[in-house]
């Protein structure tokens, strides 16, 4: 064989291995979206746990969900750094490994305090996961592509919500917690083992003695981009509110189940969500299709957050099963465009900076969910949980105004242009 020949040899086989390893990347989206699944699934298997180990305690469920929002608060901007300095997807290997361990030891010894300590520890590797996952994301599949592939990371998630809370549900009943922390085990590993087969573009690696140095730099690189950029300020505003007033609907629709059919929570608990996740569905198919959205990303976001909020303040008022299905449908559709918004206009900031980016809107996420955790069981137990959510979610529609008013003060409708 010639040279010429192992030349051209070798470069079709580079050239197969990159057609490959991009509908490889393509196909990781849905495995990422059967891990999804495998975390609703533990979710209603823990709350079902805590609840019948500590007789139905709002302040017990609280603090399980509390844990895994605090494990992500104290990694949440480290993060991000970690994301923009070291190769993204080794990060996600070693994030999806470690949360298969841990989740296994659940099943063995299902004690509340382990629940808490296992969701704290997964919440620690939840965040580096999350973060390079999206910061990644553009620069897989481009910039220009963001709107349509954060859409269709929105339904397969949702798909795997409806699925997720329906089937945890009916493992738990029919098969007991040990089936339900399996599954989620063996998605996770599932997912590592997708990432291994799949390499995009490298990270030019540096020392880490250069990293770690670096560490007070990068912070003070991230204020200074978002000052450029007054839009996210007003986003991660909103942002922080946002998520503050989610703790209310996140600890009260385990509760809601409850009151409905205390024999039967689990089911419902996974129904709720799973109607909800249906209204993602439908949502995501009509996102990439409105223009408004692709020209006015933040104020999509902030107009779909008032419907989401609104829309949690009909659904935890009720005790009327076809009423409450009806309100977590319509909420659900808020919910996806909401969500795709918001990750879209973050995605369009620099990659050189755009995991630190997002590990703010990951420090946010958690302060919010963390303080809301920590209020919403005493203001529900002074009052009732309707008039707890439409607290926390009229908080979020006073701080819409605001943000809506800053963003017209300084013609704010550009948003980070796709």
């Amino acid at each position: 064989m010639t040279i010429l020949s192992c030349i051209h040899l070798f470069s079709r086989r580079k050239q197969v291995w990159s057609m490959t390893a991009l509908k490889n990347s393509r196909a990781y989206l849905y495995v990422n979206a059967l891990s999804e699944l495998g975390v609703r699934m533990d979710v209603i298997a823990m709350g079902a746990l805590i609840l019948v180990a500590t007789d139905g305690s709002a302040l017990w469920l609280s603090g399980m969900l509390l844990s895994g929002v605090l494990g992500g608060f104290l990694s949440s901007l480290i993060s991000g750094v970690v994301a923009d300095r070291f190769e993204r997807r080794k990060i996600m290997i070693f994030a999806d490994i470690a949360r298969a361990a841990l989740i296994s030891t659940l099943i063995f010894a299902p004690d509340p305090w382990l629940i808490l300590l296992v969701r704290f520890a997964i919440g620690l590797c939840s965040s580096f996961f999350e973060v390079s996952f999206r910061a990644e994301l553009p620069e897989i599949y481009g910039k220009e592509r963001a709107l349509a592939i954060n859409a269709l990371v929105s339904r397969l998630s949702s798909i795997a919500m409806v699925i997720g809370f329906l089937g945890g549900g009916f493992l738990y009943q029919k098969f007991g917690y040990q089936a339900v922390f399996a599954f989620d085990a063996i998605s996770y590993l599932l997912s590592a083992a997708f990432l291994y087969r799949v390499q995009w573009n490298k990270v030019e690696s540096k020392p880490l003695g250069a990293k770690v140095l670096s560490l007070r730099r990068d912070f003070r690189d991230v204020a200074a981009y978002l000052k450029l950029h007054p839009v996210l300020f007003t986003v991660f505003f909103v942002y922080v509110i946002d998520t503050f007033g989610s703790a209310s609907h996140n600890l009260g629709i385990p509760l809601l189940a409850e009151m409905v059919d205390a024999e039967r929570q689990a089911f419902y608990y996974g129904l709720f969500w799973s109607v909800w996740g249906a209204g993602n569905v439908v949502s995501s198919f009509l996102i990439p299709k409105l223009s408004f959205f692709r020209k006015n990303l933040a104020l999509t976001y902030l107009y779909s957050t008032f419907g989401l909020s609104f829309g949690f303040i009909l659904f935890l008022s009720s005790t009327t099963v076809p009423l409450i299905l009806l309100f977590a449908f319509l909420t659900g559709i808020f919910d996806a465009i909401s969500v795709t918004s918001k990750a879209t206009l973050l995605q369009q900031s620099d990659n050189e900076i755009r995991g630190r980016i997002m590990g703010v809107s990951g420090f946010l996420n958690r302060t919010g969910f963390g303080i809301g955790f920590l209020v919403a069981p005493h203001v529900l137990a002074a009052t009732s949980l309707s008039v707890m959510v439409m607290i926390f979610h009229g908080a979020i529609i006073l701080s819409l105004f605001a943000g809506l008013g800053n963003l017209r003060m300084k013609g704010g409708k550009q948003s980070i242009s796709l």
